[in-house]
Parts: structure tokens; sequence; C-alpha cells
């Protein structure tokens, strides 16, 4: 007895020497506090989680250079490739992580070998029906939003996304590289801001005001809208794909250049692509795993839910990533930034 006590004691100071603390920046709501415990618990080490409200803000403290600050940082999929040529991220690819395989190959070709997969979905427009006089159905009705929703629509600030929702309405390439198409997107970026409540990620803001939100309408992401039921407390929301298509993102988990990646951080990236643990992530945060092994797990309700899982016809008038040239990733950049709400 003496001797296991000993052992015991022994495993448990060398598990707290050897503990760490690994810092994510990611998206709010985006991992189970109760799969971070469960990691904490397995392995000694803690997860630190850093919030981003968009992908510009994101995007501009990575290049420049700022990045080493975290050891992790949730990026789409183009945007990991680009930056990974580019020196901003390091290549895992010699990184020896378990689990790995069980993602699908469609999305660890996608995340390349700068990037783990995590989850997968569309863009599109969530809504409160109970304040909604119209079918909400078109990328239109955000860029000039029904009357009802006037002051209480918000719309992502993303280098891609936002100029990709402009060129939609219009039914053009999300990816367009026309100077003349630009130029158009562009144009209906700057009415729309004189409607919007204000720009960012929907749930950072209903996260701060809760019952108080004043938000009626919002580009979301598949699967927030469970997210914005919990934290307004409001039962009525609704996500649509519009009918001019939308965006299908794979995000990976990203190591920023400057870091050497620590063990602590590739257990996390291990422990998370656990089938068992990659469901219950999904499923209670309500996203898409890519973890395909994962899905054999899964539930009916989850498996079958329209919103994470699109149809066939959503995904035939929907756009994968593209990697954009430098100059038009600059033009797009300097589009967005300089919109702004009179809020």
């Amino acid at each position: 007895m003496k001797k296991l006590i000993t052992a015991m004691l022994a495993s448990t100071i060398s598990t707290a020497i050897h503990a760490d603390e690994i810092k994510i920046f990611i998206w709010e709501h985006f991992i189970s506090e109760a799969i971070i415990d469960k990691f904490t618990q397995e392995t000694g080490h803690t997860v630190k989680q850093y919030f981003f409200d968009n992908e510009v803000e994101r995007n501009s403290l990575l290049v420049n250079g700022q990045g080493a600050r975290y050891d992790l940082v949730l990026v789409d999929n183009a945007t990991t490739i680009i930056y990974g040529k580019e020196g901003v991220l390091t290549s895992l690819s010699a990184t020896k992580l378990e689990n790995i395989k069980n993602n699908s190959s469609q999305s660890i070709e996608a995340c390349s070998e700068y990037g783990v997969p995590y989850s997968t979905g569309t863009m599109g427009i969530a809504y409160r029906t109970t304040v909604s006089k119209e079918k909400i159905d078109s990328w239109k009705q955000i860029l000039i939003p029904p009357k009802e929703h006037i002051g209480t629509t918000m719309m992502l600030k993303d280098d891609v996304d936002t100029v990709a929702i402009a060129l939609l309405s219009q039914g053009l390439d999300p990816f367009s590289e026309s100077k003349d198409e630009l130029t158009s997107a562009y144009s209906l970026l700057k009415e729309q801001s004189q409607y919007l409540l204000k720009y960012g990620y929907p749930l950072s803001y209903v996260d701060q005001y809760k019952e108080n939100s004043k938000l009626t309408m919002a580009v979301i992401y598949s699967g927030d809208i469970y997210n914005l039921n919990k934290a307004t407390g409001q039962t009525d929301w609704e996500y649509v794909v519009p009918k001019e298509g939308s965006l299908l993102f794979v995000d990976c988990f990203t190591a920023p250049a400057g870091n050497t990646i620590k063990e602590a951080t590739k257990s996390f990236l291990s422990f998370i692509n656990k089938p068992d643990i990659a469901y219950e992530n999904a499923s209670e945060m309500w996203f898409s795993t890519t973890n395909n092994t994962a899905l054999l797990l899964a539930d009916e309700e989850y498996k079958n839910d329209s919103e994470i899982f699109p149809n066939e016809d959503i995904l035939n008038r929907s756009y994968r990533y593209q990697l954009l040239p430098t100059e038009s990733r600059i033009v797009r950049n300097r589009m967005v930034s300089i919109l702004n709400t009179s809020e």
C-alpha cells in the first residue's frame, strides 16, 4: 500500500510539473467547456480562450506577427493555406498527432499541412420570425433590410465573407476579381451601413446584451442559432441559406509562426479528435464536425439537422472557399476596413 501511495503521489507531482497552459484564439462559443474540463482532468493541461469578433481583426493580428502570443488560432481553410505559404503559420506536417486521420480526407486536404480540421458549415441569415413581415431568403434583404429590421441588423466584417455577400446578391461569383464587380459590391456595402445596428459577430453581441439584445436579423454561420436562443431567451430565430447561394467553409486549428509547438498543444489537438470527444463537443455546441469517425456515434437528431448538414440543393448553389491573389485580398481588405456605421 505504501508503494502504491508513493507511486500515485509521484504521478501527481509529475503531472503538475509538466502541466502547461494552452492559449487559443477562437470564435466565442465554439468549444465545449465540459470538453475542456475533461482535457484538463485527463492531462493536467489547462486551456485559456481568447475571442475575436471578426476575421479582419484576427488576420491583422496574425500578419503583424502578434499571433505568437497564442498556441492555436482557428482559421478558415483558404486563409490557412495562404498564410501558411507566406510563413505566417507553422507547418504541422512533421508533428505526430494522434486521431487526426479520423477527419474526412476532404477536410484534411482543405486545411493543408498548416491546419487541423475542426468544423465545417455554411454562411447564412438568422432572423426572428415574429418580427419579420416577409419571408427572408435573399442576401438582398441583408444589404437593404426590410423596414422592421432597419437598425436591428448585424453584418459580418470580413475581407472575404462581407464582399462575397454583396457579390452573391447580384448573382456574381463571390470570388470575382473584376474591378467593376468589386466596385459595385462596395457601393452596396456602403449603402448598407446606414441600416445596420453594427458590424461584428452576432454571438458576441447577444452574449453582452442577452435579453436586452436589439438584434432581429444577422449574417451568421450554421449552428449559431442554438447560442442565439440560449443567450437571448428568444426561441423564434430561424436560419436560412439565401437562394443566391452561400460559402462552404472548413475551420482549421493552426499554429502561428514564431512558437515551438508544445507537447500540451499536441495533446489537445489529439484529444479533441478522439471520436467520442469530437462528437460530444460538436453536438453540444451544435456545429458540423469534420470527424467522420465521430459521425458513426451521432444520434439521428444531430445527423438529420438541416442547418448543420445542408442538403444537395444548398450544396449545389454554394461555393467552397478559394485562394485569392494578393492584390485581390488587399482590395477586399481596403473595402471592408473603411466601412462603418453611424453608431
